[in-house]
């Protein structure tokens, strides 16, 4: 018994006007990635966001539940008869969402007890005239999981945090040239340390080799590692320090760069066809804060 990763999708702003925001991003790639998988979306046990940056800083309800709307999953309570509902709910764990909520979900799904699940993600800047330095590009994602008998799936998780003071912020400050007539206002501001790709890099390794050594996997058996987009970098660099070939890192569309939570949904896209047996998951955030995963096909 085991999860299988079924489909997935990303998706871009395309250069529209409209349409950029991360509802809109998130949505439209739950719709591919469902229809990937052939699956419809009344059959979802599970809906995850692990999304963090959202439109105008909305925080209730829960945006998994208005996803789960939007796609016209299961509505209403109780469930109709000889139907079952969809649990959704938002899980927040920054750049490392989407692992941590493989993590939850892999607890239901392996077991049987749920038998789809999908995991969305998507970021955008939140209010673009009243942030500072926002570093992401836009972009959601979605990974439809499955129940399947069998050896497939996930051997083991790491999720570690080391806290660092300083190295990635986000903060609420008051600026006083912001603001109609600059009479000034509240604007979110982004801080990065020169140091935190570095130590994410430091700690990618170290928890990567962790995971290997607890499942009894070597890194010559890695055939695919799918990474963070976030820190610039962070995958080619990564696989350098664990001696990983180069050709095993995927490479993400220009647009899909520098995506945020979205990011290693992005790098399994692009990955697509890989024949690879064992997959190795490690994603940044801040903290910093490593997730790591091993998934055997």
């Amino acid at each position: 018994m085991a999860t299988r990763i079924k489909a997935v999708a990303t998706e871009h702003h395309r250069g529209r006007v409209l349409g950029r925001g991360a509802l809109h991003l998130t949505d439209a790639a739950a719709r591919s990635c469902l229809e990937r998988g052939h699956c419809d979306g009344a059959e979802l046990d599970l809906l995850i966001n692990t999304g963090i940056y959202r439109d105008h800083n909305l925080a209730e309800p829960a945006l998994a539940s208005i996803i789960q709307d939007d796609l016209g999953v299961n509505r209403g309570h109780p469930p109709k008869f000889g139907h079952h509902g969809t649990f959704s709910f938002d899980l927040s764990n920054g750049g490392c969402g989407v692992v941590t909520a493989l993590q939850l979900a892999d607890g239901f799904v392996g077991c049987g007890t749920a038998r789809f699940a999908l995991i969305v993600a998507g970021d955008a800047d939140p209010a673009p005239h009243t942030t500072r330095g926002y570093p992401f590009a836009p972009a959601g994602g979605a990974m439809l999981l499955e129940y399947v008998p069998g050896e497939t799936g996930f051997l083991g998780f790491a999720i570690r945090t080391f806290p660092e003071a300083g190295l990635f912020e986000s903060n609420m400050r008051w600026d006083e040239a912001a603001g109609i007539l600059h009479q000034g206002r509240n604007v979110v501001e982004f801080v990065e340390s020169p140091q935190f790709a570095m130590r994410c890099l430091d700690h990618g390794v170290a928890v990567a080799r962790e995971l290997l050594a607890s499942v009894g996997v070597g890194i010559a058996d890695v055939g695919l590692l799918i990474s963070s987009q976030y820190p610039a970098d962070f995958a080619t660099s990564l696989a350098r320090r664990l001696e990983l070939p180069s050709d095993r890192v995927p490479r993400v569309a220009p647009e899909l760069e520098r995506t945020h939570t979205a990011g290693p949904i992005a790098a399994l896209e692009a990955a697509d066809g890989s024949a690879a047996r064992h997959t190795l998951f490690v994603t940044a955030g801040a903290g910093p804060t490593i997730a790591a995963a091993l998934y055997r096909r």
